[in-house]
C-alpha cells in the first residue's frame, strides 16, 4: 500500500479480495432474501385480507413475462405471489418503481374465484 498525491494505491492482490468479498457479502444477501421469500399460490390467501406489497418486480417465465409480488403475510413473514396474466398485462414499470420506492402504499386484496370462469379475483386497495 502507498501513497501518491493524496490517494491510497492499493496492491493488486487486495483489490481482488475486496472485490470478491463484496461480490460474497451481496451473494449471502441474494441466498437469505430467496429463503425469507416463500411462493405461494393466490389460491392460498386468505380472502378479504389486505397483504401489504413491499416489492414488486417482473420476470420472465417460461409462459412469458410476470409480476410477482412480495406481500407481508404477518408481522414477521412475507410471501411472494405470481399475478395471473391479465393482472401482469396492466401493471407497468412505473407502477413497479412506485411501489418500491415506498411512493405508493397498497394491498392486496384476494377476493376468491370468480364463479364462471373460475379465475382468481384481485383487488389494490390504499393502506388505511
Amino acid at each position: 500500500m502507498s501513497r501518491t498525491g493524496g490517494h491510497l494505491i492499493l496492491p493488486e492482490s487486495d483489490v481482488i479480495s475486496l472485490v470478491s468479498a463484496t461480490v460474497v457479502m451481496d451473494l449471502g444477501k441474494r441466498f437469505e432474501e430467496a429463503i425469507a421469500y416463500a411462493s405461494v399460490s393466490v389460491a392460498s390467501l386468505e380472502p378479504h385480507k389486505r397483504y401489504p406489497i413491499t416489492r414488486a418486480k417482473r420476470l420472465s417465465t417460461k409462459y412469458g413475462m410476470s409480476v410477482v409480488f412480495t406481500l407481508r403475510s404477518s408481522d414477521t413473514s412475507t410471501v411472494q405471489v405470481f399475478l395471473p396474466q391479465r393482472y401482469s398485462d396492466v401493471v407497468t414499470d412505473a407502477d413497479i418503481h412506485s411501489i418500491n420506492s415506498e411512493c405508493v402504499d397498497l394491498n392486496l386484496v384476494y377476493k376468491g374465484v370468480c364463479e364462471f370462469s373460475k379465475a382468481y379475483l384481485l383487488a389494490l386497495k390504499p393502506s388505511p
